[in-house]
């Protein structure tokens, strides 16, 4: 019997559903169908909707089915449109902490999007002088006849001594309210942005339950028994129990799933992902084999939530230019399908005679100068697609492909208005569009100390090839399409991991600190339907915040990262790295070290400066995996070739030996382990104590015999 795992991508016009078959991991079935934001069922008709005609297409057994995923715009939307319940605080507190507690949980309305606020009631229970049981009821059943409609419990402290928030919450249950405590929201201490960040939560709870548990009916209902996921903010999955509590997670998931898919299904390690629709494109960076994170705002204010640094820009394949003088001033917000307008790539010839170029606002309170054509028939948008087909930058069978004739009378239309060819036209439409993607690529770059010569620009989405190509020859970098572009989302939705993030503030943490920060957040996720084998977590140390983080990525299949691809030839392995590394034809790279799994390979670089009187010379080093996955690119590295029983004794020399010394003090290389079939990423820690205490963690698992690569990125 196969093994399918399915994916879903709810996006802003389409929900897109694929079927993997895990032995192979080969895309078996897709379909796509109308997101459903108005139907009495929310989103989630559209997701079953997807869901029963994927199974139909791909003739699949639902008892062959291991998972079913999907993202969700359902919190994003409720946050945006301000359609969440009134939220009923119920803050804790005694002795002398109980004034600023009150003034810090008491949040009024919060800000959410533009003209768009959370509306909040508030009590405040004095702790110490006895049981609380009383006026906490009493609390509850004030506020819900004020119209609330969930219950944030909220004690300063309550990451060290939560017993009084689950005391609020249990109550509310039992009066039918759903709640949120502080402390499941966040371990962090700062007691205002903890209140905030759960009174978010709770408020879309109640849409976000309804949705949950509709959507998990009709699944169950189809026959299907396979856990069911939801795409989380930070690229990675959770299960529906998860969802019910925290659907806050669930903010950015759209634009997560197609991180995810860059990770797993393209294999990027250094690069920029562009994920490109109809009206906008979603950039992001990935470094080192990981997506960019950061910590999210909603309505200008700060939460405990770390989210994917995704950046949208606000052009797509379906914008439309608007004029000036002669010129292209600007291309987009407008697309065609928000103006209800079809694209001359995609109209039929026979629709396009005697059409006529217009400029004129296509929604109310849009600027009257966008670019358009009508006929007697229609009116039919200039996009960039066509632009892209234009100037002959999309292949044929390619998603956006369109017609020819259609493309050519449509931009001789737009040329002769600009005193341009059609082709100049193209050029000139396709200039302005990708410079505002150039400009977010380029701030990435910056903000990340991105190396471009090791950068790649990834595509997903249908639009890809109508914006990538043509800003990979303003930028400079390398592009690759992902396969089966369109779908690529919900191909990652399919293939993610499943995450857990738990944060505490440790001053100075021991040991002890940290690998029982390391076990909680690998227990934490295999709760949530993750392969205890397959699990492997991540410790950043922050010093300046006395931030300690553990994040824990697991498999929901033991085998499924090695089943992602086959061992690829030596001399194929070589040919990539010499791509990497940007080697000249001909020019060869060393092989510096190898395990079993993994390869590190380098190039002597020589630049000549001033006509050729000076000199730099640098060595650029990458890591491969056995499938041939660049896993590191580093600008300069040194690597220790050792045995796990030598490790304990060598390491702590190796890292003293490439320590840097500034005026800033110590500060420690970067360093990674390949044992066995992993990298180990110890890089975030803040000195050799921890490293070497991660590290025996880490290595306990293998023989003492069990050959390891050690790799210390240098940072000077």
């Amino acid at each position: 019997m196969r093994k399918i795992r399915i994916g879903i991508d709810v996006g802003g016009t389409f929900t897109h559903a694929v079927a993997i078959e895990t032995e192979k991991f080969t895309l078996i079935a897709q379909v796509k169908t109308l997101t459903t934001y108005r139907a009495k069922e929310g989103l989630a008709h559209g997701i079953v909707t997807a869901l029963y005609k994927l199974l139909q297409k791909g003739r699949i057994d639902p008892n062959e089915v291991v998972l079913v995923a999907h993202s969700s715009t359902q919190a994003t939307n409720a946050l945006l449109e301000g359609d969440v319940a009134k939220v009923g605080i119920i803050g804790m507190g005694g002795g002398w902490e109980a004034a600023r507690a009150r003034h810090e949980i008491d949040l009024g309305r919060i800000e959410l999007a533009p003209e768009k606020f959370l509306q909040t009631g508030f009590r405040f229970i004095e702790t110490g002088k006895g049981p609380i049981e009383t006026p906490v009821r009493q609390a509850i059943g004030e506020l819900r006849s004020e119209g609330a409609q969930a219950i944030v419990a909220a004690e300063a402290f309550s990451v060290d001594n939560p017993e009084h928030e689950k005391l609020v919450i249990r109550l509310a249950q039992e009066q039918g309210l759903p709640a949120t405590a502080t402390h499941q929201i966040s371990e962090l201490y700062g007691l205002r942005v903890r209140t905030r960040t759960a009174a978010i939560n709770a408020s879309i709870l109640p849409v976000a339950v309804a949705a949950a548990e509709m959507t998990e009916r009709s699944v169950r209902q189809s026959g299907i028994t396979a856990p069911l996921m939801i795409m989380r903010s930070d690229g990675g999955i959770m299960d529906i129990k998860s969802m019910r509590e925290r659907p806050i997670l669930t903010l950015l998931s759209g634009p997560a799933a197609g991180v995810a898919s860059a990770l797993v299904y393209t294999k990027i390690s250094e690069g920029i992902f562009l994920d490109v629709g109809g009206t906008s494109t979603d950039i992001s960076a990935i470094h080192h084999g990981k997506p960019m994170m950061h910590s999210a705002r909603i309505g200008g204010h700060k939460v405990y939530l770390r989210t994917l640094d995704v950046r949208t820009v606000a052009v797509g394949g379906g914008s439309l230019p608007r004029l000036r003088d002669r010129e292209i001033v600007e291309v987009g917000p407008r697309s065609a399908h928000i103006a209800g307008l079809s694209y001359e790539a995609f109209t039929p010839l026979a629709e396009v005679t005697g059409i006529e170029p217009k400029t004129g606002a296509l929604v109310a309170g849009d600027p009257p100068d966008y670019f358009y054509l009508q006929n007697e028939k229609r009116k039919i948008a200039v996009t960039t697609t066509g632009a892209a087909n234009m100037a002959g930058l999309v292949p044929d069978h390619d998603y956006a492909r369109g017609g020819k004739e259609t493309v050519r009378l449509a931009f001789d239309a737009l040329g002769k208005l600009l005193g341009k060819s059609s082709k100049e036209a193209a050029h000139e439409f396709l200039q302005k569009a990708c410079g505002k993607v150039v400009t977010t690529i380029q701030d990435l770059i910056e903000h990340y100390k991105l190396e471009p010569p090791l950068l790649k620009l990834i595509g997903g989405g249908g639009g890809a090839m109508t914006i990538v190509p043509f800003a990979s020859g303003l930028t400079k970098i390398s592009y690759e399409i992902g396969e089966n572009s369109p779908v690529l989302a919900a191909i990652g939705v399919a293939l993610a991991m499943v995450h857990e993030t738990i944060e505490r503030h440790l001053i100075d943490p021991t040991d002890e600190q940290l690998l029982q920060l390391r076990q909680e957040a690998e227990a934490a996720v295999v709760r949530i339907g993750a392969a205890p084998d397959s699990v492997e977590v991540t410790i950043e140390v922050d010093p300046h915040t006395n931030i300690v983080r553990a994040i824990a990525a697991g498999a929901t299949e033991i085998r499924q990262r090695e089943k992602l691809g086959r061992a690829l030839p030596v001399s194929r392995r070589q040919f990539i790295a010499q791509q990497t590394l940007g080697a000249n034809d001909g020019q060869p790279v060393d092989i510096l070290a190898e395990t079993e799994f993994f390869a590190a390979y380098a190039l002597h670089k020589e630049q000549r400066h001033l006509f050729g009187l000076l000199r730099s010379h640098s060595r650029p080093v990458v890591v491969l995996d056995h499938e041939g996955m660049v896993r590191l690119s580093l600008p300069s590295a040194e690597l220790l070739v050792t045995t796990v029983g030598e490790a304990e004794q060598k390491l702590p020399h190796f890292v003293e030996a490439n320590t840097y010394y500034g005026d800033g003090g110590e500060e420690i290389p970067s360093i990674r382990l390949a044992a066995g079939p992993k990298l180990i990423d110890l890089s975030k820690l803040a000195n050799v104590k921890q490293v070497i205490a991660l590290a025996n963690i880490e290595l306990a698992k293998y023989s003492a015999n069990t050959k390891i690569m050690v790799i210390a990125e240098i940072r000077r």
